[in-house]
């Protein structure tokens, strides 16, 4: 447990009373001295960061698990998600019709034009197919610490995977992000790092959870030693 500490004037060291502190405005006003200072999130609006405020502490969200080794966490977000429900019947019913097409086609002296036109049908048909049982059996790995970040997805193959060292990362933060779509416009949560050299780069989404993204950040942040700080275009705190 840490030992408490109390405040001193920065001009002449002598101990600051509650009286000498105004908590509305964040100035201090030495009694012995009159030297006028100022509380730390004072100091960080000076600095270019008004109304800034730390985030509220952010549950464990349904989806994620925690587990903590040595000097590194392991933070595992589970694909699943209730969408499936739909997208198993419609990709089985997809995937045997085609299946009963090319039988039809192949059995007999069926015409060319039989076999190749469903074939973008056939490349929907795989792709749904690969992105159902990803979402059935797919996991997000995220380790930090120990100097590094890696992402990884899996079992089932999957672009994405992420690996940087501790020093180049800035400041992580979450973003949300809409797409338009025929039916509609939809959102996502997206972790995103601030690179040393001032670029930016996405980590991962997690879909419809913004307390996801939010946990991943705080988590992984602590894990890599980076104090929380705002980000222009982030989640509104």
């Amino acid at each position: 447990m840490s030992t408490p500490v109390a405040l001193k004037c920065p001009n002449c060291g002598s101990v600051l009373s509650t009286d000498d502190i105004d908590t509305t405005t964040g100035i201090i006003k030495c009694s012995y001295c009159k030297v006028l200072s100022t509380l730390p999130s004072v100091m960080d609006q000076a600095r270019g960061e008004p109304g800034f405020r730390p985030r509220p502490e952010v549950p464990l969200p349904p989806g994620l698990t925690v587990e903590e080794r040595g000097g590194s966490i392991s933070v595992t977000r589970r694909w699943f998600s209730a969408i499936v429900y739909f997208l198993i019947p419609f990709c089985i019913a997809w995937d045997a019709f085609l299946v009963f097409w090319y039988s039809m086609a192949l059995s007999g002296n069926a015409p060319w034009i039989m076999v190749v036109f469903p074939i973008a049908h056939v490349a929907v048909g795989v792709g749904l197919t690969y992105y159902v049982l990803a979402t059935l059996f797919n996991r997000t790995v995220m380790i930090a610490g120990q100097g590094s970040l890696r992402i990884g997805h899996g079992p089932l193959p999957w672009r994405g995977g992420v690996e940087l060292a501790e020093s180049e990362i800035e400041q992580l933060f979450c973003k949300l992000k809409t797409s338009q779509g025929k039916n509609g416009s939809s959102v996502s949560y997206e972790v995103w790092a601030v690179m040393h050299e001032g670029a930016t780069r996405k980590l991962l989404s997690t879909g419809t959870s913004d307390d996801q993204a939010l946990f991943i950040e705080q988590k992984l942040e602590r894990a890599l030693g980076i104090k929380d700080r705002p980000v222009p275009g982030e989640l509104p705190r």
